[in-house]
Order: C-alpha cells, then sequence, then structure tokens
C-alpha cells in the first residue's frame, strides 16, 4: 500500500509524461484518481491540483489534528475520529500523525 507521499510523486510522474492525463488531472481531479487508481474521495473532501508556473511555486502547509474541532464533521468522519483511524482515506493519522494511506492506522 501506498502512502500519500508516494502516491503524490505517482500522480505527479505521470503528469509529467503525459499531457493529456495531466489536464484532466487539473480538470476533474476525482474523476481521473479515481479512474486511474480506484481511489474514492468523500464527496465532502476538497481537492485541488495547483500547477506551478516559471513565477510560482507553492508551499503546501498539513492539517494539523488539533484542528478537528474547528471542523464540521459528517457522522461517519467523527466515528473514524473516534475509532482511531484517520480522516478520510487519503489525510495524516489523527492517532499517531503518519501520513499512512489506509483508513487505518499501519
Amino acid at each position: 500500500m501506498k502512502n500519500r507521499q508516494q502516491f503524490e510523486q505517482s500522480l505527479i510522474e505521470k503528469a509529467m509524461k503525459d499531457q493529456d492525463f495531466r489536464q484532466r488531472l487539473l480538470e476533474n481531479p476525482k474523476a481521473v484518481i479515481k479512474e486511474e487508481t480506484g481511489v474514492e474521495f468523500p464527496a465532502t473532501l476538497n481537492l485541488r491540483i495547483l500547477e506551478e508556473d516559471p513565477h510560482t511555486v507553492y508551499l503546501i502547509l498539513p492539517f494539523i489534528p488539533s484542528r478537528l474541532n474547528e471542523t464540521d464533521l459528517d457522522e461517519t468522519e467523527l466515528e473514524r475520529i473516534a475509532g482511531g483511524g484517520q480522516f478520510t482515506g487519503f489525510s495524516f493519522c489523527h492517532t499517531c500523525g503518519c501520513d499512512s494511506f489506509t483508513r487505518e492506522c499501519e
């Protein structure tokens, strides 16, 4: 099973080699990722693909688990957290902080 960093890297590598894939990923990331990997993100999860240009570089700051109480969660997400699992299938584990790609901490 890939962790988040490996998963992202595999998508980046494919997008660097395949312009059609890159464009589709930019336009509809959830659908393309599901088609390519079988991973389906919850409707409540926002997924943004950013494309750098020669004058722009992005630094992505990860979610801080202590901010969970500031976020509105649905019943399924609350259940996962209470059970020690992950907030979503593609997130940092809120039990130990690892970046496991699975729903449960490895």
